[in-house]
């Protein structure tokens, strides 16, 4: 974690208590080590958690003084070895080099573009006193968070809004727009923040500030890849079993216990197998966390668990206590709302962590969106786009007579939807939407001046008129829901000294996936068939050959249970809210929520009215600390 201060204007520089900056950064724990630099129009602040080996070498922040550069990180670099080799650094120099190290010489060697040869997670700012800028960047897929203020006369970042925000002399503001957003589910953003003239670095960017001048440039963007020809289907298996093993090992790295979430699904279940199966300390280091809520997920969960006798697994099954300390937890790390669930859901898997000296979290997120596609309805369409019959037939389900039927089908259904022209919606993920609208609660008027409706509804069709896999993944999976889940999820992990990882959003194992042809992800109506094929022998065939995603019926539905200690059943709402608000509609959905609930107590309508209320109390705290 850092902070950054840069004085662009020469004048009088903003009095700033570096150890104040720490205690925003980290408002619970005492960071492994922390230290400023300080020097004229320039304040650098870092803190450091042992997360790696290479974490221990941090000076905190790290000086090159035959260059003039300083710089702060929260950085991992996964490609050492081969950065190494490109640098001239031998493997013993290598062993004593910390990573913001690293970087800096991945600068001097290739300046602006070097962000380009560095692979991991990582967001850093580097003063260089000679060329009078600050360069920062952050990495591919957007794993830490960056913010950043920039007016003329100040340039501030910070991988926290909590250690930003209290800076003398911000001229900020909440940004109207957010909020009604927020309440919708529609704030999630690359590159906006809650407030005005405060941003995030988008992933893949780099930013250059001067005193005169700044740039931002997107230096990677996923494209399609060059597709591989191989021999048979099988060596597209070991190829993409070859990097998702690379992609598992390098975030294996750590002097500390391990610890991997588990929900019996198809990729956390696959982290956790190659996790256990390349681990370098005794499984009895080896954690897994899991909520059981549905009747099938013990099955799939102890599988796992069993096929490699891992002997420390958590499982979460009743309703979770004292969320209205988590909220208020998170507004101190954050510095704004959590917006996606899992980072305060999963709360309870930080502190077990926190409790067994875990350092490391793996987790199987965004699998769905790349790698392990769930998307692979879209390869019988893609085959009879491009006339490819025999492979189509050779993929159908059914007997030979059946397949043969169910190839005349879709080329009649081609004809009949002119090339497959798909309706412009999903009609079962768009009738979910539709019944959900009109408990919204935003007055009319900001359903209009900031076109909700119509973006709302634009998410139950996003994978309209798509009949291409890979075009679709460009296109549609990178979306902003990816970087937010991992940068609140970070924090939220980091504020007890947990690093969070994601393999399977390893950016070499996504270019490994747009070259390899789209008909190895499906077979006989089976998606995720490249993958199944790969972790098979490693994860238990019971998970790996399971047909769908359905975890069978839930046991009850405490995890959505609302009492009205918990604080989220709020009758005092902040003046800016109610200005935003249906008061009728909202005092209505609030007079039926029951004081305490469970089980198949529950309706769909509950369920919805209580998201309302609980993003309503996670912005009426905010909103009563920012007044």
């Amino acid at each position: 974690m850092f902070f950054l201060y840069f004085n662009r204007n020469n004048k009088k520089s903003v009095e700033i208590d570096s150890e104040k900056v720490i205690k925003d950064l980290y408002p619970f724990i005492t960071p492994d080590k922390s230290g400023h630099f300080k020097k004229d129009h320039l304040l650098l602040v870092q803190c450091v958690n042992w997360n790696t080996a290479a974490s221990t070498l941090e000076p905190a922040p790290f000086i090159y003084s035959a260059a003039k550069i300083s710089i702060a990180s929260w950085a991992r670099i996964d490609n050492r070895g081969e950065l190494g080799d490109k640098l001239g650094i031998t493997v013993t120099e290598m062993a004593q080099t910390c990573d913001s190290e690293l970087i800096v010489r991945s600068y001097l060697k290739w300046d602006a573009v070097c962000a380009d040869h560095l692979i991991g997670d990582f967001v850093f700012a580097l003063y260089d006193e000679n060329k009078q800028k600050v360069f920062c960047a952050r990495d591919h897929m957007g794993v830490r968070p960056f913010y950043y203020y920039l007016s003329d006369d100040i340039f501030i970042c910070a991988t926290s809004l909590s250690a930003l925000l209290p800076i003398k002399g911000l001229s900020i503001k909440i940004r109207t727009q957010w909020i009604v957003e927020y309440l919708t589910g529609l704030s999630m953003s690359f590159d906006m923040t809650p407030y005005e003239d405060v941003y995030k670095l988008p992933p893949a960017h780099i930013l250059t500030v001067t005193k005169s001048d700044h740039t931002l440039r997107q230096y990677f963007k996923l494209s399609a890849e060059p597709e591989l020809r191989l021999k048979d289907s099988r060596e597209y298996v070991d190829a993409y079993r070859e990097q998702l093993e690379t992609s598992i090992k390098c975030r294996l790295d750590t002097t500390y216990p391990l610890g991997s979430e588990l929900s019996g699904g198809l990729d956390s279940s696959t982290i956790t197998a190659y996790g256990a199966k390349f681990f370098h300390q005794p499984l009895t280091n080896f954690h897994t966390f899991a909520f059981v809520t549905s009747k099938l997920e013990p099955e799939y969960i102890m599988a796992v668990s069993q096929a490699y006798g891992l002997p420390r697994n958590h499982i979460i099954a009743g309703r979770q206590h004292g969320r209205e300390a988590v909220i208020d937890r998170s507004l101190k790390i954050l510095g704004y709302p959590v917006e996606h669930g899992n980072a305060t859901y999963h709360e309870p898997f930080y502190q077990l962590a926190e409790k067994f000296n875990i350092r490391t979290l793996l987790s199987g997120f965004g699998g769905d969106e790349f790698g392990t596609t769930i998307h692979g309805y879209m390869v019988p369409l893609e085959l009879m786009m491009k006339g490819q019959y025999k492979n189509l037939y050779r993929i159908l389900p059914g007997n030979p007579f059946f397949r043969f039927l169910r190839l005349a089908k879709l080329g009649f259904q081609k004809i009949k939807t002119r090339n497959f022209t798909r309706p412009e919606y999903n009609p079962k993920f768009f009738e979910a939407f539709r019944q959900r609208w009109p408990h919204q609660i935003i007055r009319q008027e900001f359903v209009k001046k900031f076109n909700l409706m119509q973006r709302y509804f634009d998410q139950a069709r996003f994978d309209a008129g798509y009949t291409d896999l890979k075009k679709f993944t460009i296109d549609n999976r990178w979306a902003p829901f990816v970087p937010t889940r991992m940068e609140n999820c970070a924090l939220m992990a980091a504020a007890r000294k947990v690093e969070y990882r994601w393999p399977l959003l390893d950016l070499r194992l996504i270019k490994v996936f747009l070259t390899i042809p789209s008909k190895e992800n499906y077979f006989r109506g089976m998606g995720r068939y490249l993958h199944r094929r790969a972790i098979e022998g490693v994860v238990p065939d019971i998970v790996t050959w399971k047909q769908s995603k359905n975890m069978g019926n839930p046991f009850s539905l405490n995890k959505f249970a609302i009492d009205r200690q918990d604080g989220f059943l709020i009758t005092e709402l902040s003046s800016i809210i109610e200005k935003m608000i249906d008061m009728e509609k909202y005092a209505k959905q609030l007079g039926t929520m029951p004081q305490h609930a469970s089980g198949t107590d529950y309706n769909n309508m509950s369920l919805i009215y209580m998201q309302n209320m609980q993003r309503l109390r996670n912005l009426n705290s905010w909103l009563s600390v920012n007044d």
